[in-house]
C-alpha cells in the first residue's frame, strides 16, 4: 500500500484467486514458495524476481513443507549438482547466492538526473483539482451495517425442535434448508451452478449469507414438500458485478430448487436487550434517552468495524483512481526504453514463475485448463482467449513508466523533487520495521542502496501530496 507502484502490479495478481481453485482448492498456507515476499526495494512480490528492482526471490531457510512424496521429488531435483557431495554442493550454492542477485539486477533509469517535465504535458489543474470516483462496494452503507448485524444474530440462533426434519411448514430466516439446486442462464445450465445429481442435499442456512444475494431470501416462505425435483421452487437472482467468475458477473439467472426438508431455528430479534445480553455490547454512555439511541450507537460501532475491514482496499482504490486519472490526462513522450524493458522483463519473469509453479503443483487439472504458456499468460493478464496478452503487458509497462515520469515531472514543476535527510531516515526506518528485526539499517542499505531508499522516500512524498489534492466520491449503488 505504501508504494504506489504496487497498484499497477496488482493487475498481475488478480488471476491468482481463480488459479488456486483450478489447482484443486486452497494453496498450502505453509508453502513459502507460494507466499508473497517483500523485496528489499520495497515491492511486495509473488514471483521469483522482484517486479520493482529485478532482485531474485531469496531462498527459504526452511525445508519444503509439502507432502513427503512431493518433498522427496522436489529435493531430488533441487539438489542436483555436478559434485558428488550434496552438502558441499548446497554450501557452494548458498555462497553464490548474493553475487547472483547482483548480477541479475536490471539496470534502471535515473529520473533525478533527467529533465522529465520536458517530456510530460500536464496542466496543473489536472492534479490540483481532482474529483475521483471509487467503487460503490467500498462504501459502507446502512444496509451493509444491518446485513452484518443480521449475520451476527444468525450465529446465535437456537433450534426450535432439535434436529427434527420438517417438510410441511414454510421456511424462515434461521432455518437450515437441505436442498438440490441447478442454475440456468439464458435457458442453459451453467458450470458450477448445480448439485442436482448429488446423492445428498446441500445444507444451506437461510440468512447465513453463504450464497449470492437473493438466493436465500428466495427460499423464505417455501414449504419443502411443495418444492420437489418434479416441481421445484424458482429463485430469480442477479450475480454481483464483482462476482469472481467474469462470465457470470452482473448477469441474471434462475435457480430451480428442490427442498428435501428443513431443520427449523429461531434467530434472536434485533433489540437493545439482545445487543446488551447476547452480543454483550458495552455502550459508551451510562444513560441513553431511548433504546433507539443505544442501537444507533451500536450501529455506528459496527460501521466503524466494517470500514476498518475495507480500509486497505479503499486506500488501494484511491491510489488506483489517482494514477488512472493522471496517466489518462497526461501526455508522455520519450518513454525511457531502459525502463520499459525493465518492467517487461520483470513482469514476464513473474508470469513464467507462476506458470512453472502451478504447472508443477497443479497437475492434470492445471494443464487441462492451461495447455500451454500462452493460454496461462492470457488468463494471468485478464484478456480474452482471442486477446493479445503481450499487448496488455506492454500497456501495463507503459503505464508504470508514465507514472514514474508524471511523479517526477510534477515534483519538478512544484519544486520539491528532493529528499530531505529526515525523509530518507523515515523511509529507511519503514523498511527496518517491515523486516521486523531481520535486517539492520546497515544491511538494508547494503542490499537496497541509497538511491533506492531515496526514490522510495520521494515516491511516498509525491503520492501523499497528490492524494491530499484529490476529492473522492463513490459510484452510485444500483
Amino acid at each position: 500500500m505504501k508504494k504506489f507502484a504496487m497498484i499497477f502490479a496488482l493487475a498481475l495478481c488478480l488471476a491468482l484467486t481463480s488459479l488456486v481453485a483450478c489447482t484443486g482448492g486452497q494453496a498450502d498456507p505453509t508453502d513459502t514458495q507460494a507466499e508473497t515476499w517483500l523485496c528489499a526495494c520495497g515491492q511486495g512480490n509473488g514471483g521469483k524476481f522482484c517486479s520493482e528492482c529485478g532482485t531474485p526471490r531469496p531462498e527459504p531457510e526452511t525445508t519444503d513443507p509439502v507432502t513427503e512424496d512431493t518433498t522427496a521429488e522436489g529435493t531430488e531435483e533441487s539438489t542436483e549438482a555436478p559434485t558428488e557431495e550434496g552438502s558441499e554442493s548446497e554450501s557452494a550454492t548458498e555462497k553464490e547466492t548474493e553475487p547472483a542477485e547482483t548480477e541479475t539486477r536490471a539496470p534502471r533509469y535515473d529520473y533525478f538526473d533527467a529533465d522529465v517535465k520536458a517530456d510530460v504535458t500536464l496542466d496543473k489543474s489536472v492534479y490540483t483539482d481532482m474529483t475521483l470516483t471509487l467503487p460503490a462496494n467500498l462504501q459502507v452503507t446502512h444496509g451493509d451495517v444491518m446485513a452484518y448485524i443480521d449475520y451476527v444474530l444468525f450465529q446465535y440462533r437456537t433450534a426450535d425442535n432439535g434436529s427434527a426434519q420438517v417438510t410441511d411448514k414454510p421456511m424462515k430466516v434461521g432455518d437450515d434448508a437441505y436442498i438440490y439446486y441447478k442454475g440456468v442462464m439464458d435457458g442453459k445450465e451453467f458450470e458450477g451452478g448445480s448439485n442436482w445429481t448429488d446423492t445428498s442435499p446441500y445444507k444451506l442456512g437461510l440468512g447465513s449469507g453463504s450464497f449470492i444475494p437473493g438466493f436465500e431470501e428466495g427460499l423464505v416462505g417455501v414449504i419443502p414438500e411443495n418444492a420437489t425435483k418434479d416441481s421445484p421452487a424458482e429463485v430469480h437472482v442477479t450475480f454481483p458485478e464483482d462476482y469472481g467468475a467474469a462470465d457470470l458477473a452482473g448477469k441474471e439467472a434462475i435457480f430451480y430448487v428442490a427442498v428435501e426438508y428443513a431443520v427449523q431455528y429461531t434467530v434472536p430479534v434485533y433489540s437493545r436487550e439482545t445487543v446488551e445480553k447476547t452480543l454483550q455490547y458495552e455502550g459508551e454512555k451510562e444513560f441513553y434517552a431511548s433504546d433507539a439511541a443505544y442501537l444507533s450507537e451500536f450501529e455506528g460501532y459496527v460501521k466503524t468495524y466494517l470500514e476498518s475491514q475495507k480500509a486497505e482496499d479503499l486506500e488501494y482504490a484511491k491510489i488506483n483512481a489517482l494514477w488512472n486519472h493522471l496517466t489518462e490526462k497526461a501526455a508522455c513522450v520519450n518513454l525511457p526504453k531502459l525502463e520499459l524493458d525493465y518492467y517487461y522483463g520483470a513482469y514476464l519473469e513473474e508470469i513464467e514463475y507462476y506458470y512453472d509453479y502451478y504447472k508443477s503443483y497443479g497437475g492434470t487439472s492445471f494443464t487441462e485448463q492451461y495447455p500451454d504458456f500462452d493460454s496461462f499468460a492470457k488468463s494471468y493478464m485478464g484478456v480474452e482467449a482471442d486477446g493479445d496478452w503481450k499487448a496488455e503487458l506492454n500497456k501495463l509497462c507503459e503505464d508504470m513508466v508514465k507514472k514514474d515520469m508524471i511523479s517526477h515531472a510534477i515534483a519538478e514543476l512544484e519544486g520539491f523533487e528532493t529528499v530531505t535527510e529526515e525523509e530518507f531516515k523515515a523511509e529507511l526506518k519503514y523498511w527496518v520495521d517491515s523486516y521486523q528485526g531481520y535486517m539492520t539499517e546497515e544491511e538494508i542499505l547494503a542490499q537496497m542502496g541509497e538511491e533506492v531508499i531515496r526514490e522510495g522516500a520521494f515516491t511516498e512524498k509525491v503520492q501523499k501530496w497528490l492524494l491530499e489534492k484529490a476529492t473522492f466520491t463513490f459510484e452510485s449503488a444500483e
